[in-house]
């Protein structure tokens, strides 16, 4: 066999090999807006336990975060202010802490005292799950588990309100829960 036969074979055999072994996978990690938001389990600084396909029927924003993340602690009064506006109408705000110490999250939230509830991923598995790429990102689930759309970095606000697309998304999302 010749040396040009040979390497078209074994260039064909790890070609197969790449092709068997990526089959059905998809870059990223991130789930896809329309995509069906990956369930979680997790416990809130109560030991309450939540799973985000509980509160099917109402649109959730899913908050990661973590108390040693500037932009995170930024963000919390412009959560607040979602949860004061919207929470009436149904969205529920979930804030899931990455941080490895739940003392530091329990912390965090007695100074603080942030209006959404706080969930505790000291593991970081809802962030992997979700394909973060860093904190803080958000993901707007709607009534039927769906993702609607995804906030890599703070959502997005003008002169400290809700940017007015974001706020036509968790209205669209809203209506649609009735």
């Amino acid at each position: 066999m010749s040396r040009t036969r040979r390497i078209a074979r074994v260039l064909g055999v790890v070609l197969a090999v790449v092709a068997i072994g990526t089959a059905g996978c998809r870059g990223g990690g991130s789930p896809r807006t329309g995509d069906l938001a990956p369930d979680f389990v997790l416990p809130d600084l109560d030991g309450n336990v939540h799973k985000l396909s509980n509160h099917r029927g109402k649109p959730v924003l899913v908050n990661l975060w973590a108390t040693w993340c500037p932009p995170c602690i930024a963000e919390i009064p412009l959560l607040d202010e979602i949860v004061r506006e919207y929470g009436p109408q149904g969205l529920v705000v979930l804030g899931i802490a990455g941080d490895d110490d739940a003392r530091n999250v329990q912390d965090f939230v007695t100074k603080h005292a942030p209006r959404f509830k706080v969930l505790l991923d000291p593991g970081g598995t809802v962030g992997t799950l979700y394909g973060i790429t860093g904190y803080p990102e958000s993901f707007l689930v709607d009534r039927d588990g769906k993702l609607v759309t995804k906030f890599i970095g703070p959502v997005p606000s003008e002169s400290g309100r809700l940017a007015q697309p974001v706020a036509s998304v968790l209205a669209q999302s809203l209506a649609g829960s009735d």
